[in-house]
């Protein structure tokens, strides 16, 4: 399907598979019977005829409160292709739900129908528009809507909405999330580059398994396909790994998860990966650095291309390895599309190979600024580019390596520590399955090195044996002076380890 930059809406794009085979399969999913294109189509009309007949401009923004994944996708999708949506995350607590919905201005809250929903009762609180999703049967993921009288507000932040289709709250390190608008232009970027990177087709289906409210699950896992005219698969659980569903039931030929879920696999993989019949051809890594050890056996057990992959909510997807015959560097990211990413010194010039900046990137993929503040957007880009926060180098090859982000570098009396330099180390210890280097306040220093460590099954290490094994590996002054042996690391859905949750335990 080669139509991608063709069209300026997603919903074109989806309706034109649809009519070149509308009984292919888009969505499916173990708790529901598959959705076809036609049926997708069919939902995209049946939201935008009830949300226009209900007085909602095209500029509305409307949130989208679902907690199973595959309803909640649909949603969102439907949605999109009308006005903003905006996927909301069904674990946070009430006070939380109530600072974003305020924070966003939305013009309406959408729910399942009967769902004892925390943002159906904060809406009402707060005088927000309730509108119902109604599914047809227990087993259809298809759904009507009951929507009242809507006025959609002005927006008063002078960004036009007519071409945003999703708007993302990142869960960055300050206290009010920024407000990340997604064109339609920047969707279909973003899944033409996908496509292109990873040959996707119609016969492709992609294992959904990270949440549908971040910008990986959405923009990558589940947006791609649909836009490649594939399918996407919702498993029961996409927390609870069940090797035989994921694989061979929903037959997925990709998944792509965080390096936690992928570590999780390949724990559960074990010795039954022989008995596996799948149809993967490849997986992909994003949101942390996938250790070496666990690409290693996950390709072993799957005989499986693992990409790491680098992206972010403000840019989707930056950077790729690609599945052979492509070049492949392990501990990198890929070679970035042409004149899109440099590595900027403190000058703001492109720095040589070899050379650690901060890594700035331009492209239809990425944003044109947030919706909530000036201060933000004028900190956030400089010179027609976007400012990452990421360290990072080319090697001679042209290859791009994550290195750091600027914000979680330990600085020890003066002196930047990299948190994923002691953690790569750590991992090396045979005794050890998970690890965090963090900051922690020091009296004299400001700040120095902490690590939370999770250990394999039936192993024990005593902190003194742990700094012995470190000081062996690392200059004295990047040795943990704090180790916290803990059953579990606290993280995000996204499964990104919670450094500043870790400081403020630990402190």
């Amino acid at each position: 399907m080669n139509c991608l930059s063709q069209n300026h809406r997603i919903e074109e794009v989806i309706k034109r598979a649809a009519l070149a085979d509308p009984a292919a399969v888009a969505i499916v999913s173990s708790k529901y019977n598959p959705l076809p294109y036609s049926q997708l189509v069919w939902q995209i009309d049946h939201v935008a005829s009830t949300l226009s007949k209900s007085g909602v401009r095209k500029s509305a923004r409307i949130a989208i409160a679902v907690k199973d994944a595959a309803p909640a996708a649909l949603a969102i999708i439907a949605v999109a292709c009308f006005a903003a949506a905006i996927p909301l995350d069904q674990n946070l607590a009430a006070a939380e739900i109530e600072t974003r919905l305020k924070l966003l201005d939305v013009d309406a809250v959408c729910v399942l129908a009967g769902e004892n929903n925390v943002t159906r009762v904060v809406a009402e609180k707060n005088g927000i528009a309730v509108i119902e999703f109604i599914p047809q049967d227990k087993r259809e993921l298809s759904f009507s809507m009951s929507a009242p009288n809507i006025s959609s507000k002005i927006q008063l932040d002078g960004t036009a909405l007519d071409g945003v289709a999703v708007i993302f709250q990142t869960s960055g390190t300050t206290a009010e999330p920024k407000l990340v608008p997604c064109l339609n232009s920047g969707l279909l970027a973003t899944a033409k580059r996908t496509r292109m990177w990873f040959n996707l087709n119609k016969n492709d289906r992609c294992l959904s398994i990270a949440p549908p409210y971040y910008s990986h699950g959405l923009t990558l896992t589940i947006l791609a396909p649909l836009l490649s005219g594939g399918s996407v698969a919702f498993p029961s659980s996409s927390t609870e790994v069940n090797l035989v569903e994921w694989f061979e039931t929903l037959r997925p030929t990709w998944f792509s998860a965080s390096p936690t879920m992928h570590l999780a696999i390949s724990e559960k993989l074990g010795s039954t990966a022989s008995g596996l019949n799948h149809q993967l051809r490849l997986a992909c890594s994003g949101g942390a650095q996938l250790p070496e050890s666990v690409r290693s056996s996950l390709h072993l057990a799957l005989g499986i291309p693992i990409l790491e992959h680098y992206g972010m909510t403000e840019a989707s997807q930056i950077s790729t390895n690609l599945p052979p015959p492509e070049p492949y560097k392990s501990d990198t990211v890929g070679i970035p599309p042409s004149d899109t990413v440099i590595v900027a010194g403190n000058d703001g010039n492109n720095l040589p190979p070899g050379e650690k900046g901060e890594i700035w990137v331009r492209g239809p993929n990425v944003i044109t600024g947030y919706l909530n503040g000036q201060e933000l957007n004028q900190a956030a880009f400089s010179n027609g580019w976007f400012r990452t926060g990421d360290i990072g180098s080319f090697d001679e090859d042209g290859f791009l390596m994550i290195h750091d982000r600027i914000k979680e570098l330990i600085n020890r009396g003066g002196e930047k520590i990299s948190p994923f330099e002691i953690e790569a180390i750590i991992l090396k210890h045979p005794d050890v399955l998970e690890s965090v280097a963090f900051a922690v306040p020091h009296p004299r220093l400001g700040e120095d090195v902490a690590v939370a460590v999770v250990l394999r099954p039936g192993a024990t290490l005593a902190p003194d044996e742990f700094r012995r094994f470190m000081s062996e590996q690392v200059s004295w002054n990047k040795v943990p002076r704090r180790v916290h042996i803990m059953e579990s690391i606290p993280k995000g859905l996204g499964g990104k380890a919670l450094r500043r949750k870790l400081r403020e335990l630990y402190s």
